[in-house]
């Protein structure tokens, strides 16, 4: 192993051990989530999020999750089906954690909820992605989505969004992937390669992960893919892999250098790459996804998969330490080394003189820290203010705008909106150049702005930007978008 050591450091230090993970069970092979797949058009699913007690390194943990394990089902869906999920909320009424200073805008009322299928292009209207319905405890609510036979191929994901409570359930485990087939499925080199879903989260095990993710110091916090401690991922010298990435943490910006091999990407929120991108690190900021070619080298061995240290705002709770994720292991009969597709398919671009801009807005990020809160355009999210939540902007159907984002603060954010993805064209007064870099959720650097196009389009109805730093949405960040026609 001492040849490994080598090609695994590449002349840096080890992480330091976790601490929250000693007495643990880490190293294990990755598990994929349970999958759940369409049949006949169709997927119906039955969620009931509630406290439980699950296994997270061979050690009971209290969470209020999905399903008897951390990691939610995968819901595998077609362009064209309908999806009708029951959600059953059972958690506790009256339930409030003692983190009022943190989250000024919860409410005694019991653990509210509803469903949010992030990155999906369906209406925001009900039986569909409507994320301000109320479900008490106790209620049940039959969502039907329907998936437009156009629909984009790709990953997305489903998680609680009402307002107030969104960080607290999320952090609990509340999140899952969700794949809508076609596209690379079909594509010789990606189609035929060992298919594995990474859901990245972060949380709390040596207690409760019911309180949100600001109760704990940072060092008390852990990330978790697939509900397991630091994971084992095996891969054979010269195989190449489809790595789906899911960060579906709270808070986390992932930053972590590829190991083991090298890493080519193919989709990033849902939307597929012209050409694939060699990467040099694999950068996912909260709520995003990333299809991932994984092509391994010839050296067998161990591979740390390192979280860096990364700074998302200058204060200790603001430090996310360098600590180890996974283990890449390269072992077993080597595989005759594959080609990258040269092409991957088609992608709209809005850059060029000949789209017709309907407006041009601007969406500025503030925030004070004094008071844990956050605005957007100087305003709280109107729910905060005992109001009944009003539009700060009406674009008209299917037509395209370009939206300016600003972060005037001193801390990462992470812009979030329903329904569309956007089309990013400028970074910092800089027009993005090469293949076109769509999102449906973006990193913002302190201080920075970026200018994104986009089409509103097929679905009239309201909904939401945000932050997808949880505590910061929950905390006001978040804006009303009502599309008119």
């Amino acid at each position: 192993m001492g040849a490994t050591a080598a090609v695994v450091s590449a002349g840096m230090a080890d992480p330091p051990p976790c601490e929250a993970c000693e007495g643990f069970v880490t190293g294990e092979p990755l598990r994929d989530p349970p999958t759940m797949t369409a049949q006949g058009g169709a997927l119906d699913v039955v969620m009931t999020p509630r406290t439980r007690t699950v296994d997270i390194g061979g050690r009971s943990v209290s969470s209020q999750t999905y399903a008897s394990k951390f990691a939610a089902p995968t819901w595998v869906v077609n362009p064209g089906d309908d999806l009708n999920v029951l959600l059953r909320n059972r958690l506790p009424a009256g339930y409030l954690p003692d983190v009022q200073d943190l989250n000024r805008f919860l409410q005694p009322k019991g653990a509210i909820t509803n469903l949010h299928v992030h990155g999906l292009h369906v209406s925001p209207d009900s039986p569909q992605d409507n994320v301000f319905l109320t479900i008490r405890p106790g209620q049940d609510y039959q969502y039907r989505y329907r998936l437009p036979a156009n629909h984009p191929s790709g990953v997305f994901w489903y998680h609680p969004h009402h307002h107030r409570y969104v960080d607290m359930q999320t952090f609990a485990g509340q999140a899952g992937t969700i794949i809508v087939r076609g596209g690379l499925d079909d594509l010789p080199g990606v189609g035929n390669l060992r298919d594995r879903v990474m859901v990245f989260q972060n949380t709390e095990v040596r207690g409760s992960s019911t309180a949100g993710s600001q109760s704990r110091p940072p060092k008390d916090r852990v990330i978790i893919i697939n509900g397991q401690l630091q994971p084992r991922i095996d891969i054979r010298p010269g195989e190449s892999q489809r790595w789906r990435l899911v960060n579906a943490s709270t808070e986390r910006f992932l930053k972590m250098r590829p190991v083991g091999g090298e890493y080519f990407l193919l989709a990033r929120d849902g939307v597929t790459l012209r050409t694939p991108q060699r990467l040099s690190e694999v950068f996912l900021a909260p709520g995003q996804r990333f299809e991932v070619l994984v092509r391994a080298g010839t050296a067998r061995g161990d591979f740390k998969l390192v979280q860096e240290y990364f700074q998302q705002r200058p204060t200790p709770f603001g430090i996310q330490p360098e600590v180890q994720v996974a283990t890449v292991r390269v072992d077993g009969a080597a595989q005759a080394r594959q080609p990258v597709p040269a092409v991957l398919g088609p992608v709209d671009d809005l850059r060029g003189a000949r789209v017709d801009i309907a407006a041009r807005r601007r969406v500025v990020f503030t925030q004070n820290p004094a008071k844990a809160q956050f605005f957007v355009n100087g305003k709280l999210f109107a729910h905060d203010k005992g109001g009944t939540p009003v539009p700060m902007f009406s674009p008209r159907l299917n037509t395209v705008e370009e939206w300016l984002l600003v972060n005037d603060s001193p801390e990462w954010h992470n812009f979030h909106i329903h329904v569309d993805p956007y089309q990013v064209v400028a970074r910092n007064g800089r027009p993005v150049t090469g293949q076109p870099e769509w999102a449906d959720s973006l990193a913002m650097p302190p201080r920075s702005r970026i200018t994104i196009r986009q089409r509103f389009a097929d679905f009239t109805g309201r909904f939401v930007l945000h932050c997808h730093v949880l505590v910061h949405e929950d905390n006001g960040m978040m804006a009303e978008v009502r599309v008119v026609n």
